[in-house]
């Protein structure tokens, strides 16, 4: 039964950060230039040292297994590194040509180990209770970074010309025709 309620409770902080980033967040963040919100989304993983918390005996169990600890907490720290790169490198981008490929090496290794403690979250773990007070990672904290990734990928995923109020308002209505028809 544990877990049933703790595949409930990821899927719900996965659906509860998309909704809060959809309606809230990124209504706001789409209107500032790309170097900047890429600096707010990299930001929010400059917490990733979190995920160390699966090595601490007292709030994990002793039965947490270590094939999921290790790499979910290496690979945070290794995220970590990488975003501390990333966010240095756009605080010093100039707008016309930002740095961009430490920032996209980041987002793609860090959503991979993002994936891979999600592959092997379940298939190692007996037990969702050995997490411990670490729950709140994978319910809470996983599920923001995995939203802030793919807003991340969605931003430099869109070509440079195109411009973040332009994007927020969709396609044009309006049609070109001819005068008098």
């Amino acid at each position: 039964m544990n877990a049933v309620y703790f595949g409930g409770g990821a899927a719900a902080g996965i659906i509860g950060w998309l909704t809060v980033f959809g309606t809230v967040i990124w209504p706001r963040l789409s209107r500032q230039p790309k170097v900047e919100q890429l600096k707010a989304l990299t930001a929010i993983h400059l917490f990733r040292y979190f995920g160390t918390t699966f090595l601490i005996v007292g709030l994990v169990s002793r039965k947490l297994p270590s094939g999921f600890a290790y790499p979910a907490a290496y690979g945070d720290l290794a995220s970590l590194a990488l975003a501390y790169v990333a966010f240095v490198g756009l605080r010093r981008s100039r707008a016309a040509k930002p740095t961009l490929f430490p920032v996209w090496l980041f987002n793609l290794v860090g959503t991979a180990d993002l994936l891979l403690a999600m592959v092997l979250g379940p298939a190692l773990i007996r037990d969702p209770a050995d997490l411990g007070v670490a729950y709140i990672i994978p319910t809470v904290y996983v599920p923001l970074l995995l939203t802030a990734h793919f807003y991340a990928l969605k931003v430099l995923g869109q070509r440079s010309s195109d411009s973040p109020a332009l994007l927020s308002r969709g396609p044009s209505l309006t049609a070109s025709t001819p005068a008098g028809t």
